[in-house]
Order: C-alpha cells, then sequence, then structure tokens
C-alpha cells in the first residue's frame, strides 16, 4: 500500500515498454477482468508500477497497488468529476488522512492493451494532489486487488509487464503460468484481516519477522529494539545511507523468506512501531518484527501472486 511519505531512495527513472495491444475488449458496469490471461504494460516510476489508461478522455496513469482493495479510485484533483458524492474518510500509510468520494457513473476508462470499461458504477474517489506533487503529475488514481479477484498474476518489473492468469482447476495442473521460468522458490503466505495482504513468515539471521507483500511501495524493516541490537552486531543489519527525507537505508542480508528462499535487500527504509501501526491495524499484525516487501525485492525477483492458493512463487529473471 502506497506510503504517504516518500521515505524510499528515488531512483529517478520513468521506463516504459510497447503497449500490448490486443482485441478490444468492452466490459460494462463492473471493473473486473475478463478472460484467460490478461497482460498489461507498466511504466516504472521511481518504485512504483504503473498503468496507463484513459478516464474519461483524460489521459495519465494508474498506480498498480495491491495493498489497495477496491478495483479503481480515481484522483479527483486531476480528472473533472461534477457529480462526486462525499462518502468516508480515506487515510494513508503514514497516518495522513482525506476525503473519499463515491461516484454513480464513469463513462469510460480505457487501457493500452483494448481493454475497455464503461459506464462503471459506484467508483470511488478522492484528492490525490498530493501524489501528484511527489510521484507523477498525471497521476490518475489507483488499481487494487477487487480488480483481479479471481485471478493470479505474474510480476516482471524487468520486462515492465504484469499478466493476469484466470484462476482454474485447469490452471493448477497445468501450471501455465510456470512454462519457461526458472522457480527459485514456491513460498506459502497466509490471510488475516485483508484478503489483499499476503503475509509470510521469514527470519532474518535466526530472527522472527513477518513479511509483507505490497507493490506500493520500496519495502522497509521495522524491528523491536532486542532485535535490531542483536542483527547489527551481528552484520546482518546495516546502515547504508540516508535518502533526502532524512530516513535511514538498511542493508539487510541472511534473509530466509517462507524458510524456502535466502536473500539479501539493499535500501529498505529503516522505520519505527509506531510509523506501522496503521498497517498493524488492518492487516492483523501483532509479532514485533516486520518487513514490507515491495520494490526492492521485486526489482531482484519475477513474482507470481496465487491467492487462491496462498502461494508466492519466486522466479528468476
Amino acid at each position: 500500500m502506497f506510503k504517504l511519505k516518500l521515505s524510499f531512495v528515488l531512483i529517478g527513472f520513468l521506463l516504459c515498454c510497447p503497449a500490448v495491444v490486443l482485441k478490444a475488449q468492452v466490459i460494462e458496469k463492473v471493473p473486473e477482468l475478463h478472460g484467460e490471461v490478461v497482460t498489461f504494460p507498466l511504466i516504472m516510476i521511481d518504485v512504483y508500477p504503473f498503468i496507463s489508461a484513459t478516464v474519461d478522455g483524460v489521459e495519465g496513469k494508474l498506480m498498480f497497488d495491491t495493498g489497495y482493495g477496491t478495483s479503481i479510485s480515481l484522483n479527483d484533483n486531476f480528472i473533472t468529476l461534477p457529480h462526486k458524492k462525499p462518502k468516508s474518510v480515506g487515510v494513508a500509510g503514514s497516518g495522513q488522512s482525506f476525503n473519499t468520494n463515491v461516484n454513480d457513473t464513469i463513462g469510460e476508462v480505457k487501457f493500452r492493451n483494448g481493454l475497455i470499461y464503461r459506464n462503471l458504477l459506484a467508483i470511488s474517489s478522492a484528492n490525490y494532489e498530493f501524489l501528484q506533487k511527489n510521484i507523477t503529475p498525471d497521476f490518475l488514481g489507483f488499481i487494487g486487488h477487487d480488480l483481479f479477484k479471481g485471478y493470479l498474476f505474474k510480476l516482471d518489473y524487468l520486462h515492465r509487464k504484469a499478466t493476469f492468469y484466470k484462476a482454474t482447476a485447469e490452471r493448477n495442473t497445468s501450471m501455465d503460468f510456470l512454462i519457461g521460468e526458472k522457480v527459485l522458490a514456491v513460498v506459502d503466505f497466509e490471510i488475516r484481516k485483508l484478503v489483499n495482504h499476503p503475509l509470510v513468515k521469514m527470519k532474518i539471521d535466526g530472527v522472527d519477522v513477518v513479511g509483507a507483500f505490497d507493490t506500493g511501495q520500496n519495502g522497509l524493516l521495522q524491528l523491536d529494539p532486542l532485535s535490531e541490537k542483536r542483527l547489527k552486531s551481528k552484520g546482518s543489519v546495516m546502515i547504508s545511507d540516508t535518502d533526502s527525507y532524512g530516513d535511514t537505508l538498511l542493508n539487510v542480508k541472511n534473509i530466509v523468506m517462507g524458510g524456502k528462499l535466502t536473500t539479501s535487500l539493499k535500501g529498505l527504509v529503516s522505520t519505527d512501531l509506531k510509523s506501522t501501526q496503521i498497517q498493524r491495524e488492518k492487516s492483523g499484525i501483532i509479532e514485533p518484527n516486520l518487513m514490507n516487501i515491495g520494490y526492492r525485492f521485486l526489482a531482484q525477483y519475477k513474482t507470481v501472486w496465487d491467492y487462491a492458493n496462498k502461494k508466492i512463487y519466486i522466479l528468476e529473471y
């Protein structure tokens, strides 16, 4: 889920890939995927994956954020939505609140891959001006979990694409999403309060840590004082730098994910317990140590997220 404070190493690149153009498919009323396999080209801005789209004639980018539950949420600071109605108050991962709205009808959402949604009902929106300022001026909003309910997906930052496969019994047998791939590990995850928040058991040099997969961020590490002292004394957690916001960045080694994959990560943001409280409450995390698994991991490995079977496949690039 997007962290409002950009506590990341902003590596300052904008990468796009050729459009994957399919035969136009028009879907009415409800923003959900249809079809066996659907591929979206990704644009990487800093540490965030985006999907280009046009909403009611306005061109821009939707952040692909697995930490976001709703199918689509629009930026009504960028798109004129004259009939929006107040709904509630939303809260960003860092604690900042903002007003959310609901829109009876969105005329058209068009993607570069030929997928078109028309006359969408009850679409949420909010004023995401702060994301326009901090990430990209053409911030259209978010794409979240409900858009791809009933699908597993393969995330490939290296080749800038996300491919969604309809979850079926036949696919569980054929495993066609793994054809041509080298599988490094298959990690089981659990779901607690939120169906879109996969949580995995991890260890850093023997210290227990909960890992939370989330495309909407860079990656961070929060340790209790005893664990932090122990891991820093062993050299498994080392301060590497500070970013432009004054946040401490960490290099972390001897990470074992789900008992299956051993890895190291560079440039994780160091944070404290207070800063993770909102995420902890939403996801049902009670363990003292937390690692958010975002860009720093996903840029190293291709991954398949299988929500139905609660597995994440970690593949070699």
